[in-house]
């Protein structure tokens, strides 16, 4: 768990410093060319400095433990990091996409291109490494709040390639319409992309299913499951940044003694845990098994007990075990 926030606290960290370093490239780049589609790409580089400081500030809060009045941690302050990157993003797309219309208007003047072309280019290269890194740690780690930051500097990388392409465009052809047109691109980019990492993040924060963790975690049931475990139902994820919380109900057979129905549990618990490198909290409710019902779909050969004959095995599916009801012959 330590080594998984160290991990994320110093990519923060590197994000940030880059960011800052990169802003005054672009910007240094603007002043000398007065190009719109680099003013573009240096308001994006604003909005990475800004949300690289709040995620440094959201990691440090998610690592707090829990207490009295947070009793599931802090995590969900990573959503609403991201949640805040991808409105700066939007508002910023639609700040450039205004002015590029205004543009049409009014006549720019640029100069220096080739210089701008460039440091545009060297800071496009910083950012997709940068953001490949990202990206692939935060899945490592499970945290939203890495994948938002990484994949914002992908589309800002993005962002950036295509101005790189109007730039080159503008110097070939020396047409400063060609830099207004190309900056209403990059403003409708912005746009889509602040769109992309607002919808998971609000999602998250109102505890949405998330249907890929609820597969891979069903998978993790059947490829362990266990003629003991009769029956799996009412499962519910929640998502606290990086943490996870995991509930179900698990029923077992009716006679087993309290020590070998809390042996089984624990094995369910070791299960899930295995998989996960980040903090995961699990309740299991021990169902007992209903004599006749339960019979039909039980798995346990060695019953002595049984009251009727084994007619069908139920096949697990995430649909079917977050349903609140045991299943029998569903």
């Amino acid at each position: 768990m330590n080594n998984t926030l160290n991990v994320k606290k110093r990519l923060i960290h590197v994000s940030l410093i880059v960011s800052i370093v990169l802003l005054a490239a672009k910007f240094f780049s603007y002043f000398i060319t007065h190009s719109n589609i680099i003013l573009s790409d240096a308001m994006e580089s604003i909005i990475n400095v800004v949300a690289s400081a709040f995620a440094a500030f959201s990691i440090h809060i998610s690592s707090q433990p829990k207490d009295e009045n947070h009793p599931y941690g802090h995590g969900k302050i990573e959503f609403l990091a991201s949640v805040t990157e991808g409105i700066l993003i939007f508002l910023a797309g639609l700040f450039i996409f205004v002015k590029a219309c205004s543009n049409f208007f009014f006549e720019q003047t640029i100069q220096a291109m080739d210089i701008g072309l460039i440091i545009i280019s060297a800071t496009a290269l910083v950012n997709f490494i940068l953001g490949k890194i990202l990206v692939r740690e935060g899945k490592k780690t499970n945290s939203l709040l890495l994948v938002a930051e990484g994949k914002h500097l992908l589309s800002d990388n993005l962002t950036t390639l295509v101005g790189v392409a109007g730039i080159i465009v503008v110097v070939i052809t020396n047409m400063p319409e060609i830099d207004t047109i190309f900056s209403l691109i990059l403003g409708l980019i912005m746009l889509r992309s602040g769109y992309r990492i607002i919808r998971p993040s609000v999602a998250a924060l109102m505890d949405e299913a998330d249907n890929d963790l609820m597969k891979t975690v069903t998978g993790h049931f059947i490829n362990n499951r266990k003629p003991d475990w009769i029956d799996v139902h009412n499962m519910r994820i929640v998502k606290y940044g990086s943490d996870i919380h995991i509930d179900c109900h698990v029923t077992f057979p009716y006679y087993y003694s309290l020590t070998e129905t809390h042996a089984l549990v624990n094995d369910i618990e070791l299960m899930l845990r295995k998989n996960y490198p980040q903090e995961l909290e699990i309740f299991i409710h021990a169902d007992p098994c209903i004599p006749v019902d339960s019979c039909i779909i039980c798995l346990k050969n060695d019953c002595t007990l049984r009251q009727k004959p084994f007619e069908k095995k139920i096949e697990w599916t995430p649909v079917l075990l977050s349903i609140n009801k045991k299943h029998h012959m569903q």
